[in-house]
C-alpha cells in the first residue's frame, strides 16, 4: 500500500452507519451531453484530503491526467518536481478527457483507475477518495457492480468523474466541476471564475439561487481563449481557460490564457528540448508577435501541429484585435444609420414647414 493510500484507507465501519451512508443522498451530479461520442477537455476542483504531493495526486487520478497536465491546469511552472508537497484540504484543479457517454452522461474518458485495499467500501472510496465528485451508486454503475457492499481486495475500479463537451450560448468553454463551500452563493462563485451568475444558474438548472447546499456539485463553464488550430491538428479542440496553460504538440509548445485577451491563445516555443524550429508566418513575423495597429494588426498565431513522419508545427497570420474590430464595425454601422435616419426625418420636417409658409 503507497502513503498516500494508507492515510486514505479508512476503518471499517459500523452496520447501522455503513447503512446510513449508503442511503444518504447523492452529492454528485450527472452533467448532461448532447454530442454523443464528442471528447473534450474537463476538470474538477479536488481537495486533497491528506497531506500529499502533486506526483502522488497523478498517481491517484493515474490514467486521466499527467504531471504537466496538472501543473499546467494550476498555472505552476512546468519544471515543478512531483515531490512538491501539498497540504491537506488543498483545492487543485485536475484535469482530465471528458467522453460525452451514448446516454447523454459526460463521465471521464477511462479513469481514473483505483484498486481496492482492505477496509475499502464504494462509499467511502466516493466520498473521501474522490471529494465527492461521484457516487457510490455511479461507481457501481460503471463497474457492472449489483452488490454495492460486495467489492474484493485488489479490485480494479473505473471511476466516472463528472464532466461534459456541450457548448454554452454558442461558445466552447471548459466545463468545471466545483463543490460548494461553507458560505457559497451564485455571485461569489460566478465571480470567482468569471463567468456570468445567470448563465451559472441556468447551466445547473437552478431555480431558486438561496438553494445551494454544502457539498453540491456544479458544472462552472470556464471561458476559454480563442484558438486558431487547424481543425486537422491532433490538438484542434484545445480548451484553456483563464490564468491556466497547457503543453501542446509533443510538449513543445506552450499556449496560455489571460482574461485579458480571451480573443487569442498565448503561445510559445518551449525552450531547451529537442523540438524542430517553428516557422514565421508571411512578412518574417515570429510566434506570438504582431505588426500594424488597430484592425489593420496581424498577428502570427500557432495553428496545430502535424506527426506523421516527424513532428512539424504550424503558424499562421491571423487578425489581432478581429473581435474588437466587428464590434467597432457593427456600432459604426449603427451610429452611421441612425445619422442617416436623423438626417431624412429633418429632410421631412423641413418639407413641411415650407408647405405651411
Amino acid at each position: 500500500m503507497t502513503p498516500f493510500a494508507a492515510r486514505l484507507a479508512a476503518p471499517a465501519a459500523l452496520a447501522a452507519l455503513l447503512l446510513f451512508l449508503l442511503a444518504a443522498p447523492a452529492s454528485a451530479t450527472n452533467f448532461t451531453c448532447e454530442a454523443v461520442g464528442k471528447t473534450c477537455q474537463s476538470a474538477i476542483g479536488y481537495a486533497v484530503p491528506n497531506a500529499t504531493t502533486y506526483g502522488e495526486l497523478v498517481t491517484r487520478f493515474n490514467t486521466t491526467t499527467t504531471l504537466a497536465e496538472l501543473l499546467g491546469a494550476n498555472d505552476l511552472p512546468a519544471s515543478t518536481p512531483a515531490s512538491t508537497p501539498l497540504a491537506a484540504k488543498t483545492t487543485v484543479r485536475v484535469p482530465f478527457r471528458c467522453l460525452c457517454g451514448s446516454n447523454g452522461v459526460g463521465q471521464s474518458d477511462g479513469g481514473p483507475i483505483y484498486v481496492v485495499y482492505p477496509q475499502d467500501g464504494l462509499d467511502h472510496i466516493a466520498r473521501e477518495v474522490f471529494d465527492a465528485f461521484v457516487t457510490y451508486q455511479e461507481i457501481a454503475t460503471a463497474n457492472n457492480i449489483t452488490d454495492v457492499n460486495l467489492i474484493k481486495i485488489g479490485q480494479k475500479l473505473r471511476i466516472p468523474l463528472p464532466c461534459t463537451c456541450d457548448q454554452v450560448d454558442g461558445a466552447d468553454v471548459m466545463h468545471f466541476a466545483y463543490s460548494v463551500a461553507k458560505g457559497d452563493d451564485p455571485p461569489g462563485i460566478a465571480a470567482k471564475f468569471g463567468v456570468i451568475e445567470n448563465t451559472l444558474l441556468s447551466v445547473n438548472k437552478i431555480t431558486d439561487p438561496n438553494s445551494l447546499k454544502q457539498g453540491q456539485i456544479l458544472d462552472v463553464p470556464l471561458p476559454v481563449c480563442q484558438s486558431s488550430i487547424s481543425n486537422t491538428s491532433p490538438d484542434y479542440n484545445l480548451l484553456v481557460p483563464n490564468g491556466t496553460y497547457v503543453l501542446t504538440a509533443d510538449d513543445c509548445i506552450q499556449c496560455k490564457c489571460s482574461a485579458s485577451n480571451y480573443e487569442h491563445l498565448d503561445c510559445s516555443p518551449m525552450q531547451g528540448r529537442r523540438c524542430p524550429a517553428v516557422p514565421a508566418c508571411s512578412g518574417g513575423l515570429t510566434l506570438g508577435r504582431a505588426n500594424g495597429t488597430d484592425c489593420a494588426s496581424r498577428m502570427c498565431a500557432y495553428s496545430g501541429y502535424t506527426n506523421t513522419t516527424s513532428l512539424a508545427i504550424h503558424t499562421s497570420l491571423v487578425p489581432a484585435n478581429e473581435t474588437a474590430c466587428q464590434k467597432g464595425g457593427a456600432a459604426r454601422s449603427e451610429f452611421a444609420g441612425s445619422m442617416w435616419r436623423t438626417s431624412v426625418i429633418a429632410f421631412h420636417m423641413a418639407l413641411i414647414m415650407i408647405c405651411f409658409l
